[in-house]
């Protein structure tokens, strides 16, 4: 091998291994925002309905914001309106099952089933059910979620 072949095969070589490397790297990159984008939509919960926190949770929507749900579409006003209040008692619980997230670029999209224990001081403890979708959008701050679509599953008047 003269010198010539063999500086064309090590170029070829760190080339190899460069390119797999940035491939690592854009895999790890993809994982992260995947985490982040489910964490999200988490915090906006914990933040909604555990916390009970106006400010936190409106930090985590975008200011197009809306929730269509009951067939009812809301904006961030809207939706804060059905916050609970902590004289009301309210406890809840929540267990997501995500089974798809998806991003491209600054949108992120997410398919996931939600369960939720509920207890508050006028219905006591109930279970509820949904399959969702949310549309975020990547901020300076982070994942905020600009559309949630919820659709109950089980008995309507359950």
């Amino acid at each position: 091998m003269n010198r010539r072949e063999f500086v064309a095969s090590m170029g070829m070589l760190a080339g190899a291994v460069g390119a797999r490397n940035v491939w690592a790297t854009t895999d790890a990159s993809a994982a992260d925002d995947a985490a982040a984008v489910r964490q999200a939509v988490e915090n906006a919960y914990s933040a909604f309905s555990v916390s009970l926190d106006k400010a936190k949770y409106r930090s985590l929507l975008t200011e197009d914001y809306l929730l269509l749900e009951n067939g009812e579409l809301l904006d961030v006003e809207g939706d804060l309106a059905f916050m609970p209040r902590p004289e009301d008692g309210y406890r809840r619980t929540d267990k997501f099952d995500f089974r798809a997230v998806k991003i491209q670029g600054a949108i992120a999209y997410l398919v996931y089933f939600l369960k939720s224990e509920i207890t508050d001081k006028k219905n006591g403890t109930r279970n509820r059910e949904w399959l969702e979708s949310a549309i975020l959008r990547r901020s300076g701050t982070g994942w905020r979620i600009a559309l949630l679509h919820s659709t109950r599953i089980g008995k309507p008047n359950a």
